[in-house]
């Protein structure tokens, strides 16, 4: 019997290690918090703590309001002083602070209550702040009550939770990207390891956008949402991780809003409900700060284990198998120096081998033409790198777009000239054309196009993807440098359902492209829409293939 109190002692003594040192770095921001539901908090660059607050009868909206934007100072003391509301940044809708592009200047989503839904700016006079103008985001949407979002670090990027075009389930993640002054891109879905049929909700982004944070309703019944984190594998922002629970924060409760207090400050802030009644506190914790995968390779054996030594610090037995382990991967880290010299010799004759083929390489490098269809005769052409965003590149040369062509954040080829139909091509498609050979379709009268890459949430006329919007935007510049050229946008579905359902739905779509056509500044004069439901087919609809191929809208040109 001693012998079995002995060993629960032990058990204990080391369960007790870990508890005091978990439950000590969790605090409350006891000055701020009320009985109503605080939450989203962004520290300003002079480390004022903004936040929304939900519910508060002090609200612009009343006790229904679900976010005014309050603000906590710190007294001479350092402590958080009463939080005051900051009404000029407050509608009576769901109000959130994104961020700050500069000291002056404030990001605030606004749910479309007094204010256009989306993302507005406001310029600080004196401890106030004046209305500036909404940022320019194409094609945003939110069918959400919910919104989170924050401003990148470098003040280029705005990630962002909504309820928008080709979400998988409730909210999901999206990144906007910005091109010039007050010009942001289609929000583009993070993809389905980060969203999924739950919530996804207040992201953000580390200082070098490699890491995201968010929360999510994922951890089993029971539980509310917890704060989880994924790595960015590429460029393409929707290849990463499997995300994986944060270390010292998540609780049975709902947890939200994790962002650390600023770049220098080990802490981090968020909001949970697991004292609350439901509602959210603000919390302080040890920021969990992840470190890149490449980063974490390059690190000392030493630098990768410093936080586990420190917090097992009390246990002899693990410190040992700690040291163990090392011994053994350096061992197998060992080479011996012939085996080194060896190594560098074979890769200097591999160099020595590769000059010739270089020098050929370069000599017979094979220029695509770009011909027109009509004449076969080459026309000139602008062409164009493309990333996942919808960002192009001029390349002035095939060179230059040889040169920079497997770099991971190109996606597509788009090859352009004015009179013709432009062509947008995967970088796959052009390395592999026919007699290297494009062939581009004058845009005479009759021509006709299918616009492949746009895609509908089934059964509806919304756009599904944000790739959908970058081909829209393609036809814009077309439209823009023909302008003397009209089209039609006829809509087709498959066979699937009601004709008259199918007819009615291929018109809406064809007139949601039109819509998107004229809000960027093309004459609605120009763009003539039909509607045919599955009276046109081009395959045969007894095959998923077939069906999907009839799902279509093609563009013809008319004058």
């Amino acid at each position: 019997m001693s012998k079995i109190l002995k060993a629960s002692g032990l058990f204990l003594l080391a369960f007790s290690v870990f508890l005091p040192l978990q439950a000590q770095m969790v605090n409350t921001l006891k000055g701020i918090n009320s009985p109503y539901d605080e939450h989203h908090p962004v520290v300003s660059p002079d480390g004022d703590l903004y936040f929304s607050v939900g519910f508060h009868p002090d609200n612009k909206g009343g006790s229904s309001d679900f976010g005014d934007i309050w603000r906590s100072k710190k007294d001479k003391n350092g402590n958080w002083a009463k939080p005051e509301r900051v009404a000029s940044l407050s509608t009576a809708g769901n109000d959130v602070v994104v961020g700050f592009p500069d000291p002056i200047s404030i990001l605030v989503y606004h749910e479309g209550v007094e204010r256009s839904q989306g993302i507005h700016q406001y310029s600080k006079f004196g401890s106030d702040y004046n209305y500036l103008r909404p940022l320019d985001i194409s094609n945003f949407k939110n069918n959400s009550k919910q919104f989170g979002g924050r401003l990148s670090e470098d003040g280029m990027t705005i990630i962002m939770s909504i309820n928008s075009f080709g979400s998988f389930g409730n909210e999901d993640i999206y990144v906007s990207f910005k091109q010039s002054e007050n010009s942001w891109t289609s929000p583009l879905n993070l993809g389905e390891v980060i969203n999924s049929y739950g919530q996804e909700q207040t992201p953000y982004l580390s200082s070098d956008q490699r890491i995201l944070y968010f929360s999510a309703n994922r951890g089993g019944k029971g539980r509310g949402k917890d704060i989880f984190f994924a790595e960015r594998l590429d460029e393409t922002w929707t290849s990463w991780s499997d995300p994986k629970a944060i270390k010292y924060v998540n609780s049975p409760g709902t947890e939200m809003g994790y962002v650390p207090f600023s770049s220098a400050d080990s802490s981090a802030v968020f909001s949970s409900t697991q004292n609350s009644e439901g509602f959210g506190d603000l919390m302080t914790v040890r920021f969990d700060k992840i470190i890149p995968s490449a980063e974490l390779t390059e690190a000392a054996p030493d630098d990768m284990i410093k936080e586990e030594q420190t917090a097992l610090s009390e246990l002899a037995q693990v410190d040992e198998m700690l040291t163990e382990t090392l011994e053994q991967e350096e061992d197998l880290a060992t080479l011996s120096p012939n085996d080194s010299i060896q190594a560098v010799e074979e890769v200097i004759v591999q160099n020595t081998d590769d000059e010739g083929d270089a020098e050929v390489t370069s000599s017979t490098f094979e220029k695509i033409k770009v011909i027109s269809a009509a004449d076969r005769e080459e026309i000139e052409h602008s062409l164009f790198l493309v990333n996942v965003r919808g960002e192009r590149k001029k390349m002035d040369t095939q060179e230059m777009l040889l040169e920079s062509l497997d770099a991971e954040e190109w996606t597509a080829v788009f090859v352009s000239s004015k009179g013709f139909l432009p062509k947008d091509l995967t970088k796959s498609q052009w390395s592999a054309l026919p007699n290297n050979e494009l062939i581009l379709q004058p845009a005479t009268v009759g021509a006709k196009i299918i616009l492949d890459n746009i895609q509908f949430n089934r059964g509806t006329s919304d756009f599904a993807d944000s790739k959908s919007i970058q081909v829209l935007d393609q036809l814009v510049v077309f439209l823009q440098e023909n302008k003397e050229v009209k089209v039609r946008l006829e809509g087709h579905t498959d066979s699937a359902g009601d004709p008259v359902l199918n007819k009615d739905l291929s018109l809406k779509r064809a007139s949601k492209i039109r819509g998107y056509l004229t809000l960027n500044g093309i004459q609605f004069e120009r763009i003539r829409i039909s509607g045919w439901g599955g009276t046109k087919p081009i395959a045969d609809n007894s095959t998923d293939e077939g069906r999907n191929l009839n799902r279509r809208v093609e563009l013809t040109i008319e004058g």
